[in-house]
C-alpha cells in the first residue's frame, strides 16, 4: 500500500513538473514568478485564451495544479487555452484593505501591477487572445480577482470567485465597464462567512466582508444584470458529501453574454468543489462532489465571446 501511494505521488509530481514552467518576472524591484502551462496544441498562428488560477492565503502557485487535480491543465489541453498559476507575495495577495495581517497587505504590495507585468510577459512570449483573459481564485485569491476586475475591467473579460465574498473596501469602487462574474461559495464556510461578517482564520479575525447576497447584488447592479434567467438544482450525485448545489443566473437584458452567476453550495465549506478534502472538515467544512468547480468555471469563461 505504501509503495502504491508513493508511486501515485511521484507520478503526480512528475506531471506537475512536466506540465508547468516557473517564469520569473520583476515587479517594482521585487523578484517574483508565476507557473505557466502551455497546451500541446498551442500554435503561434492562433490567439489563445488565458486563464489565471489564483491560490488562497498560505498557498503557492506550484501547488494549484495538484490542488485542482490538474483539471485546468486537462481542460487547457482539450480546448487550447493557456493556464497561468500566479504566485502571491509570501503566500498572499494584497486584495485591498481588509487587514494588515498578511505581508502583501501590510506592505501594500502592488499585486495589480504584478498582473500587468505577467500579462506583458505572456504577450512577449506567446500568442495570446488579449480579448479573452480570465481569472479565478479561491479565498484570498477570490478577493484578489475581484480587485483585478474592478481596477482592470478592460483587461479581464470575466472572473470567478471561490470561497470568498466581497470586502467592504471593494464595495466603494465601481466598474468602468461590465465584467461577468460567477460565485461558488459554501453556506457553511467556517472561514469566510456566507452571511457576512469577520473573516476568521485560526481564531484570528481578518477583516469584515459583505454577505454573498450583498456581494452578488453589487455585481448585478454594476453589470446591469437585473433579469433572473435561470434557477437550477443540481442532481445530488454524491450523498456522502453532505451538501447540495443550487445555481442562479442573472443576465443583462441588453446583452445576454453579461451574466452574474451564484452557485450556492448548501452546507459546503471553504473548499473547491470536485477536489480533495485538503484539510479536515472541522477546519474547512465539506467539499462538494456533485460538480467539478474547474469545469463550471471554464464553461462559464468559454461561453463569453
Amino acid at each position: 500500500m505504501l509503495l502504491s501511494i508513493t508511486l501515485v505521488f511521484l507520478a503526480e509530481l512528475a506531471l506537475a513538473q512536466r506540465w508547468t514552467e516557473t517564469m520569473p518576472v520583476v515587479v517594482e524591484g521585487l523578484k517574483r514568478n508565476y507557473e505557466l502551462f502551455v497546451p500541446k496544441n498551442y500554435s503561434e498562428g492562433k490567439a489563445h485564451p488565458v486563464v489565471f488560477i489564483l491560490h488562497g492565503g498560505g498557498g503557492r502557485a506550484s501547488r494549484m495544479p495538484r490542488f485542482t487535480k490538474y483539471r485546468f491543465n486537462q481542460l487547457a489541453e482539450r480546448d487550447g487555452f493557456i493556464a497561468v498559476y500566479p504566485n502571491g507575495y509570501k503566500k498572499g495577495w494584497n486584495d485591498g484593505e481588509r487587514d494588515t495581517l498578511t505581508e502583501a497587505r501590510r506592505l501594500k504590495i502592488n499585486d495589480v501591477r504584478y498582473f500587468d507585468v505577467v500579462i506583458n510577459d505572456l504577450k512577449k512570449q506567446l500568442s495570446i487572445d488579449e480579448e479573452r483573459i480570465f481569472a479565478c481564485g479561491i479565498s484570498n485569491g477570490g478577493f484578489m480577482v475581484q480587485r483585478l476586475a474592478l481596477e482592470r475591467p478592460r483587461i479581464f473579460k470575466a472572473i470567478d470567485v471561490v470561497a470568498a465574498n466581497m470586502s467592504k473596501d471593494q464595495q466603494a469602487m465601481s466598474l468602468e465597464q461590465p465584467v461577468p462574474v460567477i460565485f461558488i461559495c459554501g453556506t457553511a464556510d467556517p472561514l469566510v462567512p456566507y452571511n457576512g461578517g469577520p473573516v476568521t482564520v485560526f481564531n484570528q479575525q481578518r477583516g469584515e466582508v459583505l454577505s454573498v447576497h450583498e456581494s452578488i447584488q453589487f455585481w448585478k447592479e454594476e453589470n446591469s444584470c437585473l433579469v433572473l434567467a435561470e434557477e437550477t438544482d443540481y442532481p445530488d450525485l454524491n450523498t456522502s458529501d453532505d451538501c447540495t448545489v443550487h445555481k442562479t443566473v442573472w443576465k443583462n437584458p441588453d446583452n445576454s453574454a453579461i451574466q452574474v452567476v451564484n452557485i450556492r453550495i448548501e452546507n459546503g465549506g471553504h473548499t473547491w468543489p470536485g477536489t480533495r478534502q485538503y484539510l479536515p472538515k472541522r477546519f474547512i467544512g465539506n467539499v462538494n462532489q456533485d460538480m467539478n468547480g474547474c469545469d463550471e468555471i471554464w464553461s462559464f469563461f468559454k461561453a463569453i465571446k
